[in-house]
């Protein structure tokens, strides 16, 4: 093999032997000495050939079909943005014995961020062949050499930047290469993204750009070439889920991987081979994972490699919660906090922030308020008014009215919400934010915008209550009724509303809910004597 080494040599760079410096033809002639895709290919390879050889024994054993996939330790391999949602911190490493003497290390370590949803990692690899024999240009013997490739990655990725299930990538890279007494430097950066999970929490997105700048340092005019790899990732059904990758140059890899308990099984395909492994955990912090490939040309190789994961990673029934889990709690609790104040744009986006981390953390309760807030605030157009932001959180009776209009509307009761809001703008009739807010839940309820509730909730409940009365007159009880339930919407403790609620339901010959309302009357005004003897005298004392 040296001898073609040398052939190849001559051919590229010529006789000349002053021609000093680290030329591209020795990184392809080593790379593809070293890198048993391009050897069994019969092709040299490109600058940065280190990048292709996987990163973990679990996605090799996926075919490295992992750029929606990856949200462990190797993210800062394969996608940055992976650490966008790693759960802890995470240490790897794994060693490759090659062809011709070469072998090939990598180390990493990542750990995700304290106070928000998001990671930073950084990774090692080395790809070394020594013991190679030189020849001058008449082909004499000229000493031996060794040649090297040292690649340092610094990663970091985030979680809800543009969207709160888009998670953002990059990472900084510099490749040392050195050959005999020559060496030179090749500084690029990655770019990634993940997108999900949609479809009902099964479905994630992934795309990352590599090589997207750089520059170069010595005696070269190598450059990382540009790659772009978009992919998928689908959980089937319970613990099977399929993976699968492809770039511009065409190149698919397809995986698919079945975790059951603390092992797994996996399979995984690209262009030139199949590969195929499993993997154990233990005592939920060791890894050990195995990959087996199958080289159309080269035949059967394997890799192991080793992890640990520090910290508890159980699940909520069994101790600590995962830091994912931990972070979502946190944003919904802030959510919560900026709802009470008021604040519903940051309350929406924490909301949205806590739905994208984990959507397990909303229950039944807080996925469909959640998602009725972002649909208010959109209409609102808040980001574009925040003049009406600073409305909502000032102390003043419209605002008090607004927040109650809001908190209707996300809880789903639609028409009270039309008439909060109706009183919040009566309150402050030139303010644009009530009107703004009037508009906007009308539109998203299909509510009509009344001209004459426009009024202050003391006059609003005043014609609520003579309303009802008129419908009493006319035996129009259920609408009395739904006149006086809008009543105490405005004032839920009105005596006197709960007293007429009573009576019509009494004279519909609802004695429950008339009891129930009286029962409410006398809690308010427990000196109402008569209203105390006409309920025992009816028999709903007590019920």
């Amino acid at each position: 093999m040296i001898a073609a080494i040398h052939a190849l040599i001559q051919a590229v760079r010529g006789p000349d032997p002053r021609r000093g410096g680290f030329t591209t033809a020795w990184v392809l002639i080593f790379s593809m000495a070293a890198c048993p895709r391009f050897a069994g290919a019969q092709v040299a390879g490109q600058p940065g050939e280190i990048y292709q050889f996987g990163a973990g024994a679990r996605a090799l054993a996926m075919g490295s079909a992992q750029t929606a996939v990856v949200q462990d330790v190797n993210a800062v391999y394969y996608n940055p943005a992976g650490l966008g949602l790693l759960p802890g911190r995470e240490l790897q490493f794994m060693r490759a014995s090659l062809f011709e003497g070469a072998s090939y290390d990598y180390i990493a370590y990542a750990q995700n961020k304290k106070k928000r949803a998001g990671g930073w990692g950084f990774e090692l690899i080395r790809l070394g062949v020594s013991g190679a024999e030189g020849r001058d240009e008449f082909n004499n013997e000229a000493g031996g050499f060794a040649y090297s490739e040292t690649s340092l990655g610094l990663a970091h990725g985030w979680r809800g930047v543009f969207h709160p299930k888009m998670s953002i990538g990059i990472k900084g890279k510099m490749l040392n290469r050195t050959l005999a007494s020559s060496s030179d430097r090749i500084i690029s950066v990655d770019f990634g993204l993940q997108s999900g999970p949609w479809m009902d929490e099964k479905l994630m997105i992934g795309a990352v750009v590599q090589n997207g700048l750089g520059l170069a340092q010595g005696d070269t005019d190598d450059r990382l070439k540009p790659l772009i790899r978009a992919g998928v990732s689908y959980k089937v059904v319970g613990p099977l889920s399929l993976a699968a990758d492809v770039s511009q140059s065409g190149e698919f890899r397809i995986g698919t991987e079945y975790a059951f308990g603390m092992t797994a099984l996996r399979v995984g395909m690209t262009d030139r081979s199949l590969s195929f492994g499993g993997g154990l955990q233990l005592r939920e912090k060791y890894l050990l994972d195995v990959a087996l490939q199958n080289h159309a040309v080269l035949g059967m190789s394997q890799r192991i490699s080793v992890g640990y994961r520090f910290g508890e990673r159980k699940g909520l029934s069994g101790g600590k919660p995962p830091k994912m889990q931990f972070y979502a709690s946190e944003y919904l609790n802030n959510a919560l906090a900026e709802l009470k104040k008021r604040n519903y744009l940051k309350a929406s986006s924490d909301l949205d922030t806590a739905h994208g981390i984990d959507p397990k953390v909303f229950g039944a309760e807080w996925k469909p308020k959640g998602e009725r807030l972002r649909t208010l605030v959109k209409a609102l157009e808040l980001e574009a008014h925040p003049e009406d932001q600073k409305a909502f959180q000032e102390n003043t009776p419209a605002a008090f009215i607004a927040y109650q209009a809001v908190q209707a509307y996300i809880g789903n009761e639609e028409d009270r919400a039309s008439l909060l809001a109706h009183a919040a703008l009566g309150s402050d009739p030139r303010n644009p934010g009530y009107r703004r807010l009037l508009d906007a839940i009308g539109k998203l309820t299909g509510r009509e915008k009344k001209r004459d509730e426009i009024l202050p909730p003391a006059r609003l409940l005043g014609l609520k209550m003579k309303f009802a009365v008129d419908e009493v007159y006319r035996r129009r009880f259920p609408s009395a009724v739904e006149t006086l339930r809008e009543a105490l919407w405005l004032d839920p403790n009105n005596t006197m509303a709960w007293t007429r609620l009573g009576s019509c339901y009494y004279a519909m010959g609802d004695r429950e809910r008339a009891a129930a309302a009286y029962g409410k009357a006398l809690e308010l005004d427990p000196a109402d004597q008569k209203l105390r003897a006409f309920m025992e005298k009816q028999g709903l004392a007590g019920k």
